[in-house]
């Protein structure tokens, strides 16, 4: 539903809970305003294209020497209802059954209105993004939606794989860096440092790069990601959830919370939700030469979406399309430690048919292959050897999995088979370990996007997106949701933001002509 809301006392625009063109009929409309966004990932770039394309002069600050972030590293895919690309494979959905299922897996936790502008934005943010030229046209179902969903690219007609977050962030970079590169800045190797608060709005930030400290002055977007590879003393991990911080991570080094930290410590006023709820992703790979390393690659949900099963001493033991939470239960009541070596992680093992490996995309897999996280056994029999356990154990299993794929459910619940394991198929193995993931906590927003303050109100200027704010996942996350999040706060992000710095702007220009 479309909402009408003042920003400032003189100008009233109309937007979607985010993204229809905004109307202003002021003389000074087409004035560059400044707005900053932090963090460059997916939510950041999107929010920097959507504030840019209003008419902003955008900075983007990030503390690595390059923007992608996790975002980049994503690779189950994004998630969408009713699409074309749905409509094209002939698969059902709507966006009430997206909404159920993402609500379904929050546990209550997840803020409904939040969830509700999620789902009803994905199909526009699929044709915003294919308008770009990203268009993901291939689509999989992953653990916990009730039907086929999540959005990928398939392979280039060359056969290369288009990892789906790599794929996202290049293309949108690319738009930073020519179409948009006069109303663009973008600074790396630049940290966050505190808000600038004038009477109570945020007026800018403060910003520490090599050659000192540095301020920016505009409406700010937080899109910092989250803290699932805390380990600093003043961890938010440690803080949080003790009890997880010493597990593995698929997150690179930068995902340490630093804004949240920052925010606190200057006393910004700032209200945080959910800050204990990290999710463990129940299959990151596990390299065998090395499988206490503490950085795994992830080992896509989209495995599972197409046709993976999961083993422990070559029997199943869930149902390999549950909620992300209920698999990792399960892994940790069933799987013991990889080859029995009390000093390796847990481990369980994921077995694909040739099949699978096309499903999912056979140039991806090489990659996995070369890294030494899948392994090419061809028969049962020496999947069984790589696995450690029983040849007749492992065919036993493989035929009562093909035999409850007839009667279409086994007695894990599970309805859907994408693939069947007869006794002549090529196979493939690999080892995986539950895995912090991803933080469903973070910054409390508003369905506007607005950061807000511990009692409740927005912070004026102050807006957040993606995985730096909470609310959106509540207690468990679905897979592909978190690139849709990013997607579709960070274009409502940057639109808001874009048009209060106009706002702003208008409001000092009359100020200094004698105006109201």
């Amino acid at each position: 539903m479309r909402q009408l809301y003042r920003l400032w006392p003189t100008v009233c625009v109309a937007l979607a809970p985010g993204l229809a063109s905004a109307s202003v009929s002021t003389s000074c409309a087409a004035s560059a305003m400044d707005v900053v966004v932090v963090g460059g990932g997916l939510a950041g770039l999107c929010a920097t294209i959507e504030a840019a394309k209003r008419g902003a002069k955008v900075t983007i600050i990030d503390k690595e020497a390059n923007l992608g972030g996790n975002s980049a590293k994503a690779s189950s895919g994004m998630n969408g209802a009713n699409t074309q690309a749905q409509r094209d494979q002939g698969i059902t959905d709507s966006v009430e059954k997206f909404i159920e299922d993402t609500l379904s897996s929050g546990d209550g936790l997840a803020v409904v209105e939040l969830v509700h502008t999620l789902a009803e934005q994905s199909r526009e943010t699929h044709e915003w993004l294919k308008s770009l030229g990203l268009h993901l046209s291939d689509v999989v179902q992953l653990g916990g939606h009730s039907t086929a969903r999540t959005h990928r690219f398939p392979p280039t007609p060359e056969g290369k794989p288009q990892p789906v977050g790599w794929t996202l962030v290049s293309g949108l970079r690319k738009i930073l860096e020519t179409e948009l590169k006069d109303q663009v800045t973008i600074r790396t190797k630049s940290s966050f440092k505190e808000l600038l608060i004038e009477d109570g709005r945020v007026m800018g930030l403060n910003f520490e790069h090599e050659n000192g400290t540095e301020q920016l002055r505009g409406t700010v977007v937080l899109t910092a990601g989250g803290y699932a590879n805390d380990h600093a003393d003043s961890s938010l991990l440690d803080l949080h959830t003790p009890a997880l911080a010493k597990l593995p991570t698929t997150n690179g080094p930068f995902a340490t919370g630093d804004v949240i930290k920052a925010l606190v410590k200057q006393e910004a006023g700032v209200k945080t939700t959910l800050m204990d709820k990290v999710q463990i992703h129940p299959t990151g790979f596990i390299e065998v030469k090395q499988p206490n390393f503490h950085t795994k690659f992830l080992a896509p949900e989209a495995l599972r979406g197409s046709g993976g099963i999961l083993l422990c001493h070559g029997k199943r033991f869930a149902n390999e399309l549950g909620r992300r939470d209920y698999l990792t239960e399960e892994m940790f009541k069933h799987c013991k430690p990889l080859f029995d070596k009390e000093e390796n992680p847990l481990s369980a093992a994921m077995l694909l048919t040739e099949e699978a490996v096309e499903k999912y995309g056979s140039g991806a897999m090489g990659f996995y292959k070369f890294k030494g996280l899948v392994q090419d056994v061809g028969t049962v029999e020496a999947a069984a050897e790589a696995m450690g356990t029983s040849a007749e154990v492992l065919k036993k299993t493989l035929e009562d999995y093909n035999e409850a794929a007839e009667r279409g459910q086994d007695k894990f619940g599970k309805k859907v088979f994408p693939v069947r394991f007869p006794s002549t198929a090529h196979l493939y193995v690999a080892f995986v370990t539950p895995t912090l993931h991803y933080c469903m906590g973070g910054l409390a927003i508003n369905v506007r996007t607005e950061v807000l303050h511990s009692d409740g109100q927005p912070i004026p200027n102050l807006y957040g997106a993606g995985e730096v704010t909470g609310g959106v996942h509540g207690n468990n996350r679905l897979g592909g949701n978190s690139l849709l999040e990013c997607a579709v706060f960070g274009r409502m992000a940057g639109a808001q933001a874009a048009e209060k710095a106009k706002d702003g702007r208008c409001d000092t220009e009359r100020g200094s002509a004698g105006g109201a």
